[in-house]
């Protein structure tokens, strides 16, 4: 007989079953029977909650959006940090939490960026950043343009292209982390560097900053140590904290 759990308890425990197979198996390879066999649950209690693995996969979406956005918030709301400062720390605060989230992450952008790529859930995606996100991007950039450090005439767009960069950003970065870190080929890590490299900079025209205003070379540094420890135990391999590799 299945264990009985209130709703909200077995969508998470779904959840928490479905990112162990993805980290196994990979999104494409893992089965909604796979789910319910390895949770112990009836088709019917599968199905009482998501009509398919893709539902699934939304839901992740809004968790991994929703925890973004209350990040920013907080920072946002940071009375003793510049606007400059609360760019840094969001930048550094999402390293760490994607480092944190690393299957959720993965799961989500293979199912977001695979070869049968699902434009229906990467516009709901970019939709939803760009009206959860892009507000509180604009309030900093304002702030940031009062205290004379960000020099844009177009604070909205400003916002809303910074998140579709972060957005196009992921679409590759992630992937290539995972695959660097399988494989223990330094060769990714380079290519790694230079698309943070090329994001910095962008970011930084974009807001009018001056070159290496922001920390998101020094973060990737910091978030490749922290997910060769976290998936593949390595002490070893990555950049060092210079960011050298």
């Amino acid at each position: 007989m299945h264990k009985k759990f209130p709703p909200h308890e077995r969508k998470a425990q779904i959840i928490q079953i479905a990112l162990q197979l993805f980290a196994v198996k990979g999104y494409n390879d893992t089965t909604v029977n796979d789910i319910i066999d390895k949770a112990k649950i009836s088709k019917g209690g599968f199905y009482y909650h998501y009509n398919s693995k893709k539902d699934l996969v939304e839901d992740i979406v809004w968790m991994l959006i929703g925890d973004m956005k209350t990040i920013i918030e907080q920072i946002d709301k940071r009375d003793d940090l510049t606007a400059l400062e609360k760019a840094n720390e969001y930048i550094k605060s999402i390293t760490v939490y994607k480092t944190d989230k690393i299957v959720e992450t993965v799961a989500l952008l293979s199912e977001l960026y695979s070869g049968d790529k699902n434009i229906q859930l990467e516009k709901k995606f970019y939709d939803f950043a760009r009206k959860h996100l892009a507000p509180v991007k604009k309030k900093i950039i304002l702030q940031g343009i009062e205290e004379g450090t960000f020099k844009t005439e177009f604070p909205e767009e400003a916002a809303e292209t910074y998140v579709k960069l972060f957005i196009m950003q992921q679409q590759e970065i992630t992937d290539l982390f995972y695959k660097c870190l399988v494989q223990k080929d330094k060769k990714i890590m380079e290519i790694i560097k230079r698309k943070y490299m090329f994001f910095q900079n962008l970011l930084e025209d974009t807001l009018g900053l001056d070159k290496g205003s922001l920390v998101a070379v020094e973060a990737m540094a910091t978030t490749a140590g922290r997910m060769c420890k976290k998936i593949m135990g390595s002490k070893d391999f990555g950049p060092n904290k210079n960011g050298n590799l």
